[in-house]
């Protein structure tokens, strides 16, 4: 338990170094809103977090996604046709489309079956 905490730690603090923009985005220009999503390693499996997002519906939106692991990753949302590798210790950006209320969709990794999903949801237009 204490390994796993001092990890969710150290996590933690990744996040809000990414957060703060110890990161550079391969893409300097985004559209919209911008959020942070990083890929890890806790407990011994690879990891979306945050493991829910929320965008709300035809909003640009971009994903900056940081893969913290020492090997590349997969981020794949199938029913939208996203497909991409991410970089060991790099950060990637993403801009969705613009999406419809209503909708949930799965995120998981092309690469790694086993990593954990996660998942992208949109809600109403205000």
């Amino acid at each position: 338990m204490r390994a796993l905490n001092s990890g969710v730690r150290a996590l933690l603090a990744l996040c809000l170094i990414v957060a703060a923009g110890g990161a550079r985005a391969e893409h300097s220009e985004t559209k919209g809103r911008v959020i942070q999503v990083v890929t890890a390693v806790v407990g011994g499996k690879n990891v979306f977090i945050p493991s829910t997002i929320v965008v709300a519906a035809g909003e640009p939106t971009t994903l900056s996604i940081f893969n913290t692991t020492d090997q590349p990753h997969g981020f794949r949302i199938s029913a939208l046709e996203i497909e991409a590798i991410l970089p060991s210790q790099q950060e990637f950006t993403l801009e969705l489309p613009a999406l419809r209320g209503g909708q949930i969709y799965e995120i998981g990794c092309q690469l790694h079956p086993p990593h954990r999903t996660a998942t992208l949801a949109v809600m109403p237009a205000r």
